[in-house]
């Protein structure tokens, strides 16, 4: 099993579309900062309030390591190698060891991330006349991207495994959460807030988004999704190779 991991690991950061995952997780921050009013507001904001609501699209950093972690399954079939990787090391083995090297690449994208973030924050901050400082809120934030991280990674693994195709997965993962799931916080909140990216997000409890739900019942919300994924993906992987 720690060949396969370290295998899936190793694809995950080799070839040229590693940078383009490296990008994505660096951009969505920067979208979800410029989405609102957040810059324009900074200048009337006090020091800690205007760094929380610069930390807080840290929260969706799940985004990123749900794309990386569905790219290690849909990668196989878009060239298609599934079957041949399946059967050199068995289904259980490939899917077990897909799911934690989507885990662990996620962390190190939220981690390298939320790093490169402070120097952002710091400059954004500093325009502003303002001091960057390590408050609570900002820390929630970026203690909460983690294990955002972690379930978006393995959300992400599994519905690669249901989906089978690469461009459709990534349209998945990278619009479900960011376009569909947050329109749909504006108009219908009491649903959308248990959508399984909006439960993600939740979990760093993001100032600019106060319609979601609480970090405990979002954890409780993230985490039956997550479930519900991994058993899809179990089920439909294995009848593509049964």
């Amino acid at each position: 099993m720690i060949g396969v991991i370290r295998a899936e690991v190793l694809r995950a950061h080799s070839g040229a579309n590693t940078l383009a995952v490296l990008l994505l997780a660096a951009f969505i921050p920067v979208i979800v900062l410029t989405s609102d009013d957040t810059l324009g507001r900074m200048t009337s904001l006090d020091a800690d309030t205007a760094a929380a609501l610069t930390f807080a699209p840290l929260a969706w950093s799940f985004v990123a390591a749900a794309f990386a972690g569905s790219f290690g399954v849909t990668r196989e079939f878009y060239y298609v190698s599934a079957g041949r990787t399946v059967v050199h090391s068995g289904f259980r083995r490939v899917f077990v060891g897909k799911q934690i090297a989507a885990v662990l690449v996620g962390l190190a994208l939220t981690v390298g991330v939320a790093a490169a973030w402070c120097v952002v924050a710091a400059i954004v901050l500093g325009v502003n006349g303002l001091t960057l400082a390590a408050t609570a809120d900002v820390v929630r934030v970026v203690l909460g991207a983690l294990p955002g991280a972690v379930l978006g990674a393995v959300m992400g693994a599994s519905i690669g495994w249901i989906v089978g195709n690469y461009y459709a997965t990534a349209a998945i993962v990278l619009a479900g959460p960011i376009a569909l799931e947050l329109a749909l916080l504006g108009t219908a909140p009491d649903v959308a807030r248990f959508l399984p990216g909006l439960s993600l997000a939740a979990l760093a409890s993001p100032q600019n988004h106060p319609g979601l739900l609480e970090p405990g019942p979002a954890v409780a919300v993230a985490v039956a999704w997550t479930l519900l994924l991994v058993a899809g993906g179990w089920v439909v992987g294995r009848r593509r190779f049964a």
